[in-house]
């Protein structure tokens, strides 16, 4: 497998990823249904979209290194910072009623 088809998958596959999260959204009812729904793209399309980026014959080295950080930081911390939403959302919601 060439490094451009390689990058061409991974691209790809994220921004399916993402476009399926936002089709599914506005049929999504409730703030945790929403925060679920849009879960995967911080923990899984935005690092395949970086790394494809970052495949690119373009990319120079302090452009992927920058990106092997931004990638690292919201793969680390995108899936923590939805949970936690969604447990303050769950929260007020029972407090609520």
């Amino acid at each position: 497998m060439s490094l451009d088809l390689l990058a061409d998958v991974l691209t790809w596959a994220g921004a399916a990823v993402a476009v399926a999260a936002a089709l599914r959204l506005p049929f999504t009812r409730g703030a945790a249904a929403r925060l679920h729904t849009v879960a995967p793209v911080t923990a899984l399309a935005a690092p395949l979209l970086i790394a494809g980026t970052a495949l690119r014959p373009w990319s120079s080295w302090h452009d992927v290194a920058k990106l092997a950080v931004i990638a690292a930081l919201l793969a680390a911390t995108g899936p923590p910072a939805v949970l936690t939403a969604g447990q303050a959302v769950e929260r007020a919601a029972g407090r609520s009623e």
